[in-house]
């Protein structure tokens, strides 16, 4: 029993693995990331929870930009604020948006 102690408070000690360590992406990175792939204009960006279906993809936090299209079209878009993985893409005009 002692021997299961020491051996937890030695394992308890030992520094976090780097995956453990949250940092999100910073807003110009997501920013960058959508505008590789949309034309348009980031009107608006926001931290949020993930869904059911974004948790059960691993997905701890979104970043939702919201993008004016220059066909005055808004889309969002939900990233995973980790990985800058697109996880949604929602609104009229996403096709026209795209960059080819």
């Amino acid at each position: 029993m002692r021997l299961i102690l020491i051996a937890l408070l030695l394992l308890s000690a030992l520094p976090a693995r780097a995956d453990d360590d949250f940092r999100p992406l910073p807003l110009h990175e997501t920013a960058r990331l959508v505008g590789e792939r949309y034309h348009g204009r980031l009107i608006g960006a926001r931290l949020a929870p993930p869904t059911a279906h974004e948790r059960d993809l691993s997905v701890e936090l979104v970043e939702e930009l919201r993008l004016l299209t220059p066909a005055r079209n808004l889309l969002v878009i939900r990233l995973d604020a980790r990985t800058g993985r697109f996880l949604q893409v929602a609104g009229v005009g996403q096709i026209e948006a795209l960059k080819r």
